[in-house]
């Protein structure tokens, strides 16, 4: 099954989070990650905002294969980055058939 990474993102130093975002995503993609969507200008239609700026939303082949990215030497070699760039919060979730009528 594949996994979903979804990422609320506040920037915070411009020049620092596009260097994370183009090291991440050279270094997902040797992990199967495909972008499937970057959302900007958040409308909250329930609950209550964080105040984020965009959203993410990155597909992997699997659970594991998601994991073995965020775990790995390459990915932790930039988390300095992201932190020093942006706030997130990243979430996982692993992708389920919708029930059939």
């Amino acid at each position: 099954m594949p996994a979903y990474m979804m990422s609320h993102v506040t920037v915070t130093n411009q020049e620092k989070f596009q260097s994370y975002i183009a090291k991440t995503q050279s270094i997902a993609a040797k992990f199967g990650a495909r972008p499937v969507a970057i959302g900007t200008q958040p409308e909250m239609l329930n609950g209550e905002s964080d105040d984020h700026q965009l959203v993410f939303v990155i597909e992997f082949p699997s659970m594991e294969r998601l994991k073995a990215w965020h775990h790995s030497d390459a990915y932790k070699a930039i988390v300095t980055l992201r932190e020093e760039g942006s706030h997130q919060h990243m979430v996982a979730y692993e992708a389920r058939p919708l029930p059939q009528n």
